[in-house]
């Protein structure tokens, strides 16, 4: 593809992921001339690294502070006590390639913590995932996940210096704690086991949901925002607790639940994920409104819903008092 083609892509998906432009363009992939790339590259990447996104999926969608009567009991609650969910705290942004999932953070010594466990067999982090290289000067950090061959990259970005690629300074006091024996452990084993079974489909939709989690248009006036981040200048939802992510499912249908301050419209999501520029190729949603939608592509199906849910409702009903008990 000539490099003029390439960087005019790059510009059409850079608005939208948020992306520096040069990752951006490095990201699409080559096509015949006269013709556009299906959703820009965001969907474009090895076999392997789509297996590795959609098995990343329950762990960075699952947190373990689920209000009691949404809460899946059992695997759900062992994946949410992962940690992996906190890289959604940050100011972080998702750049899918060919070869990696690159995360883009000005912290990225810090996300590694939440991505990979520690010798002590703290059993935080993705089962699988080692750390690889310090790449340049900290600009960023390589790991491999043993399962699946693929790579994940935190690379070091503020986007209020962009042209800076390498952090100010760089301590991995982090990254030299992180496990880096070769083998899975039991732990990791059983937690591996706890992930749902997948079809083809459902690896394409949740994988071309990780790739889109911090995709945005401010033109169109949508966002993903990590489901719980709005950075839409809209209302927040003053009725709302505290924030909360969960993606549980099999085989082909998952359901994706979420709630907060900032918690983006159902159909925001549905939107990244149909959008006729990147959008995931063939994806359709069948209901899109603020609270609830559906993403369908071939047989897969994932459920969309946003919960309002108050403070009182995380506390079981037999802690809450009546307003007459209050006056006793």
């Amino acid at each position: 593809m000539p490099e003029t083609s390439r960087l005019r892509f790059a510009d059409l998906r850079r608005p939208l992921t948020q992306e520096p432009r040069s990752l951006a363009a490095r990201a699409i992939p080559r096509i015949s001339h006269g013709t556009t790339p299906p959703a820009l590259g965001l969907d474009t990447c090895k076999p392997a690294q789509k297996r590795f996104r959609a098995f990343a999926a329950p762990f960075l969608l699952n947190t373990p502070d689920v209000p009691p009567h949404l809460r899946i009991a059992g695997d759900a609650q062992l994946i949410a006590h992962s940690g992996v969910s906190r890289v959604g705290w940050s100011d972080v942004v998702v750049s899918p390639q060919y070869d990696d999932l690159s995360i883009l953070s000005d912290l990225p010594d810090h996300l590694v913590q939440c991505l990979v466990g520690t010798p002590n067999g703290s059993g935080h982090g993705i089962p699988g995932l080692r750390p690889l290289a310090v790449e340049g000067s900290g600009d960023a950090l390589l790991m491999t996940h043993l399962p699946t061959g693929a790579l994940l990259r935190i690379r070091y970005h503020d986007p209020e210096t962009p042209k800076q690629r390498t952090p100010p300074w760089f301590y991995p006091t982090k990254w030299r704690r992180l496990r880096q024996d070769a083998a899975l452990d039991a732990q990791e084993r059983n937690t591996l086991d706890a992930i749902p079974p997948m079809q083809k489909d459902t690896v394409d939709l949740l994988a071309g949901l990780v790739a889109r989690l911090t995709c945005q248009s401010d033109k169109e006036g949508w966002a993903v925002g990590w489901l719980v981040r709005d950075p839409m200048s809209r209302p927040f939802r003053e009725q709302s607790g505290s924030d909360f992510t969960q993606l549980w499912g099999g085989e082909h249908h998952w359901t994706l639940r979420w709630g907060g301050y900032g918690a983006v419209p159902a159909r925001d999501v549905a939107r990244a994920l149909t959008h006729p520029i990147i959008g995931i190729l063939d994806a359709r949603a069948t209901k899109s409104t603020e609270t609830h939608a559906e993403v369908r592509l071939r047989k897969a199906r994932l459920t969309l819903e946003v919960h309002d849910i108050l403070i009182s409702e995380y506390f079981p009903s037999k802690n809450r008092t009546t307003p007459d008990e209050a006056r006793r």
